[in-house]
């Protein structure tokens, strides 16, 4: 689990990712007991740090967690701004969801499909052409594998 090292106002402060808590200087807080938000694939957790706050952001669908603080990425020091789910990504999302009609496999594909192209859509170190490019490409795989299994199901059956 991640763990960040934090100063403020020249106290030491660290902050061990729990399964749904956060353990800050080794003492347990729970999520739930903590002031959150959703922020677009995020929720953010404010987190007490003496006489400043930080900012747990949890990625709900894709996984991950990231701890921020005036701006700031406490793990890499460098700018941080939660990344937004781009609207465009929503079509993708909405054809993946027609998996669903495809049985236990199209399910599992369709889950899959949806958690990939949410982060590749919100991956903003790559260009926008490249991430729609991949979000098609996707979609196509998806539905490739779909038809071939399908077909290789339908030969085996008959």
């Amino acid at each position: 689990m991640a763990s960040w090292n934090i100063v403020v106002d020249g106290k030491n402060y660290e902050i061990k990712q729990k399964s749904y808590s956060l353990a800050i200087n080794g003492e347990k807080t729970k999520l739930k007991d903590l002031m959150s938000k959703k922020d677009g694939i995020y929720k953010v957790y404010e987190v007490p740090l003496g006489s400043k706050k930080a900012q747990y952001y949890v990625n709900t669908w894709v996984g991950g967690a990231k701890l921020a603080m005036d701006g700031l990425d406490c793990a890499t020091g460098q700018p941080f701004t939660p990344p937004k789910l781009p609207k465009w990504a929503y079509l993708f999302m909405g054809l993946h969801c027609l998996n669903f009609l495809n049985g236990a496999v199209g399910i599992l594909l369709a889950f899959l499909g949806i958690m990939a192209t949410i982060s590749i859509s919100s991956n903003t170190n790559m260009p926008v052409v490249a991430r729609i490019l991949l979000d098609i490409l996707l979609v196509i795989v998806s539905a490739v594998v779909v038809f071939a299994l399908a077909f290789a199901m339908a030969a085996i059956l008959y």
